[in-house]
């Protein structure tokens, strides 16, 4: 017996998620991941446009789950200018992303090892961050697998659960788009981007 796409996905069919991240490159495995990380974290349906035009700017629709740590020393000294505030310095962490991701977020966010800014660098479509939040999602979902093994974040499964967490936990129900930009970047990077992901959503979700 054939069953109907609405009776398989109960809030978001790969064809809403691929007209809501045009470059997905798998948007029936995603669309699976986020149907059942939306109904794990009870996401509002309200709130589902504004969670993926987060997440397609964050990530490049799903494209980009790890971050980026291979910075020029030009461009360190224009991102941490504290941190990094000659060429001397920089230099030592230019194009070099784990000795950065340890100089920038070790101390920080949970992180007290040696090596966990390394190991607990941004990962998953809203790239969670720190010993910190990858051990308060792993609560969230009774499960030791993201502290256990970060890299799971990069599978749609463990990903998608990852993102929906973060989202309903820092972002405010309604929340418009500065303030959930703010929420999930820390600034208002790529506004006007994310600004037109919400609107296209918006028409694709309703």
């Amino acid at each position: 017996m054939w069953l109907d796409e609405a009776e398989i996905y109960r809030h978001i069919t790969p064809e809403q998620l691929a007209n809501c991240l045009p470059d997905c490159p798998n948007p029936t495995q995603w669309a699976v991941a986020f149907d059942d990380a939306i109904e794990f974290f009870d996401v509002r349906r309200d709130d589902r446009a504004m969670l993926f035009a987060q997440v397609g700017h964050e990530s490049q629709d799903l494209n980009t789950l790890e971050e980026t740590l291979s910075y020029s020393a030009r461009r360190l000294m224009q991102v941490w200018p504290s941190r990094f505030p000659n060429d001397r310095i920089a230099s030592q962490y230019a194009h070099n992303p784990e000795a950065l991701a340890n100089n920038v977020y070790g101390g920080r966010m949970g992180n007290d090892k040696d090596g966990d800014g390394w190991l607990f660098r941004g990962r998953g479509p809203i790239q969670l961050t720190g010993r910190y939040n990858y051990t308060r999602f792993a609560d969230a979902i009774n499960s030791r697998e993201p502290v256990l093994y970060p890299d799971s974040l990069l599978e749609p499964g463990i990903g998608a659960l990852a993102a929906c967490w973060f989202y309903v936990t820092n972002v405010p129900v309604g929340a418009d788009i500065v303030t959930a930009t703010r929420r999930i970047n820390g600034g208002t990077n790529g506004l006007d981007d994310r600004q037109r992901r919400y609107e296209r959503c918006i028409e694709v979700l309703g």
